[in-house]
């Protein structure tokens, strides 16, 4: 019972014991579990449910109660924009660090692209809020990504003049630069 318990951690909610059968004695198979339910420790874990703590050492000066839980909560987004780098858009991969100098590079690449991400992704809020929601939106930041890599640029050489000259912007093209405060 014991292992049950522990298997899904309900062991300090319940109080059990066996009692031995009084008609036998030594091994039966007549013996008989009793259980409860500790109501008052369970009424105890139910109000603290859904609750977190966390702790700070930074003064309440410089960043209040409502600052630390809001920079928690940004951890998240940290975390999926890392996801996000390692696999999705950007695919910043490790090429096997064999000194600190790789690696600091390495984790410096990944914040710069986060910190880039993280700007496109502010200016670009109203392309994205104007898309609609679930199934029927239209824009990504992956597909921003892939709808600017189709602008490309290239070399001419004409009459023995050389130069290089861009693709012309399509409407969703220069929609999303425009966003972006850039120019092509």
């Amino acid at each position: 019972m014991g292992r049950v318990l522990e298997k899904y951690k309900m062991g300090k909610f319940i109080q059990w014991e066996v009692v031995p059968d009084a008609n036998t004695s030594g091994s039966s198979r007549a013996h008989e579990l009793r259980w409860e339910i500790d109501e008052p420790k369970r009424s105890r874990e139910a109000a603290l449910d859904g609750c977190y703590i966390i702790r700070t050492d930074v003064p309440t000066t410089h960043l209040d109660k409502d600052a630390v839980v809001a920079a928690y909560k940004s951890l998240g987004e940290v975390e999926r924009a890392f996801r996000n780098l390692k696999t999705v858009q950007l695919e910043v991969r490790p090429v096997y660090h064999k000194n600190d100098d790789r690696i600091r590079g390495h984790v410096f690449l990944c914040t710069l692209a986060y910190y880039v991400q993280w700007h496109m992704l502010r200016r670009l809020s109203p392309l994205f809020q104007a898309d609609g929601k679930g199934g029927q939106r239209r824009w990504s930041f992956g597909g921003v990504i892939e709808r600017l890599k189709l602008i490309t640029q290239h070399d001419v050489s004409l009459n023995g003049v050389q130069f290089k000259q861009n693709t012309a912007p399509d409407e969703d093209q220069q929609t999303i630069i425009d966003l972006l405060k850039k120019t092509i």
